[in-house]
Parts: structure tokens; C-alpha cells; sequence
């Protein structure tokens, strides 16, 4: 039976819970699969949860969608799962993925993660250092680059993280492959994109689910003091 100051640990923890976490879906690109690689267009929603973009316009529009058992024979893996991101597509900078809106707290504070993949191919050698530019609802939140360390064939793979508070009920992340001429125009990848709350406004209130939860805590803590008064008579 849990005491009595458990019971107020666990209903203090229950009303200072964060707020409900937001809704993110398909950040490994696992979805719709079925295929071994193919490119995508700008404006393409062919992956569930994002669209394809291009901030270059009259650029080279398409990224590739790829598996591992497509590329994996000359040192292209995923991070995570069997698909992968190549937001270089066939050749290019400048293009990527916008996830949908995905739902946030005001006042919240939020982690993106997401794996950055630098390329050594089979028989080509190594495709350069990899960057990818992540904006916040279109704004640029930084750059981030894969040093190649790799002198035989395979992915390279580094992990970034990015925090942030969010100012709206919404927000939108865009990863695209940088324009910048020190990065690879061959291929940049991405996946195991995540996105966490990390914590809840700081003088918000608890979510209605964060109520009913802490009231049956209070409950338990009444019930077990009337239990030892009981006792003690």
C-alpha cells in the first residue's frame, strides 16, 4: 500500500505534468514505403506528414525518397528504419521537406532531433560534408553540418537537436538541404526527425487530463488520512 507522503509526491508530480504533447508523426520516413526509391517534386505530399519545398526557385525541384535496400550495396543506409531523405535529389541545393502543422502550447518549450547523413559512395568516393538548414514557421533557426569522416564506403550519420519556445498553437519545421557551396550538392540526408516537449509553460495551468488525475491523487491522500485516523481510534 502506498504511504501517505507517496501519494502527495504523486499527486504534486501529476498537477506540474507537462501539457499534452504535440502531434508528429512519420519522422523517420517509414511511411508510405512500398517502394525502393524514387524522387520527389516540389509540392509533393507523397510522404505523410510533409511536403516537399524548394527555396531555390527554377532550381533543380526534387529530392529522392530512398531504402536501403535501393543504395545500401554502395554505402547509402538509413539512421533509422529501412527509407532516408536525400535532400540533394539527383544533383542541387536549396530543397527539403515542411512538416504539416504539428500542435503546440504557447509558452512551451519544444526539442526538433534529427540525424544529418554525409555520403561515401562506392567506387565515387566521398560526397563532402552535409548541411541542413532547419526553419521554425519559415524562420531560419540554424544550420547544421555533418563533418565527413568516413575514408570507405557507408553513411555517416550525426545527431543535432534544436530547442525553442513556442509562440502560437502551431508550428511548422522545414529541413532543407543548404545552399551554401561548402556543402554537398550530391547528397545531404535526413532522418529520425523527432520533436519532444521538453516543458510546460511556466505559469500555465494544467491541462484538463492533468486535473482529473491530480483530484484522484487528492482523492488517495484523503482516503489514506481517514484510513489512519481510523486505525489510530
Amino acid at each position: 500500500m502506498k504511504s501517505f507522503l507517496s501519494l502527495v509526491a504523486g499527486a504534486a508530480l501529476l498537477a506540474a505534468g507537462p501539457a499534452a504533447a504535440a502531434q508528429f508523426t512519420n519522422g523517420s520516413f517509414e511511411q508510405p514505403a512500398g517502394v525502393a526509391a524514387m524522387s520527389l517534386m516540389a509540392g509533393s505530399t507523397f510522404l505523410p506528414g510533409w511536403t516537399v519545398v524548394d527555396s531555390v526557385p527554377g532550381g533543380d525541384a526534387d529530392i529522392q525518397y530512398t531504402s536501403n535496400a535501393a543504395y545500401g550495396s554502395v554505402g547509402v543506409t538509413a539512421s533509422d528504419g529501412e527509407y532516408l531523405l536525400d535532400l540533394t535529389g539527383s544533383v542541387g541545393r536549396g530543397k527539403g521537406v515542411a512538416s504539416d502543422p504539428i500542435d503546440v502550447v504557447a509558452g512551451a518549450s519544444y526539442r526538433v532531433g534529427f540525424d544529418v547523413g554525409a555520403f561515401y559512395i562506392r567506387n565515387y568516393g566521398s560526397f563532402g560534408d552535409a548541411t541542413v538548414d532547419l526553419l521554425v514557421n519559415d524562420v531560419l533557426a540554424g544550420s547544421f553540418t555533418n563533418v565527413m569522416n568516413r575514408t570507405a564506403p557507408g553513411s555517416d550519420w550525426q545527431r543535432f537537436t534544436y530547442d525553442f519556445v513556442a509562440t502560437g498553437p502551431t508550428v511548422k519545421l522545414t529541413f532543407l538541404s543548404s545552399t551554401s557551396l561548402s556543402s554537398s550538392s550530391l547528397g545531404v540526408g535526413l532522418d529520425n526527425v523527432a520533436f519532444d516537449l521538453t516543458s510546460s509553460p511556466a505559469s500555465g495551468a494544467p491541462e484538463p487530463a492533468s486535473w482529473a488525475l491530480m483530484i484522484a491523487g487528492f482523492a488517495g491522500v484523503g482516503a489514506a488520512v481517514r484510513r489512519r485516523r481510523a486505525a489510530a481510534a
